[in-house]
């Protein structure tokens, strides 16, 4: 949390756009500081990848703004 009680999200690709990820809505993700290391460094990543990109484009479908796929899985 930051000195105003906010909390620190940075916004993260799921699969990076130098992995051929899209940049598109449905396959982005707002991560803590600790879980984007995990996604991006931690041993547990590619789990982490699949999860998220189900989960992106699953909130991204049910706003209204339809589904672009899954994308690649790496």
């Amino acid at each position: 949390m930051t000195d105003d009680d906010h909390p620190i999200l940075e916004v993260d690709h799921v699969v990076d756009l130098t992995r051929g990820g899209r940049d598109h809505p449905s396959q982005m993700v707002a991560l803590c500081p600790n879980c984007h290391a995990v996604k991006t460094r931690g041993r547990t990543r590619e789990a982490l990848r699949e999860i998220l990109l189900r989960v992106a484009s699953e909130r991204h479908a049910d706003s209204g703004g339809g589904t672009a796929g899954p994308g690649p899985s790496r």
